[in-house]
């Protein structure tokens, strides 16, 4: 696997799990609904993208 591609790969699902973590703390402020199902499909989106590229190499 080539070095870019595996580094990519972790970041984006740190980057999901950072944004999946902002998005349960922000469960708790008046954030409305719409915004936090946006911000989960956004960090699902980046974790499972990080996890196809690792596992695509």
């Amino acid at each position: 696997m080539e070095p870019f591609r595996y580094f990519l790969g972790k970041a984006l699902q740190l980057a999901g799990l950072v944004t999946m973590t902002g998005v349960v703390f922000l469960f708790f402020t008046r954030m409305g609904m719409e915004s936090l199902l946006v911000w989960s499909l956004v960090g699902a989106a980046e974790f499972y993208g990080g996890a196809w590229l690792l596992d695509k190499g």
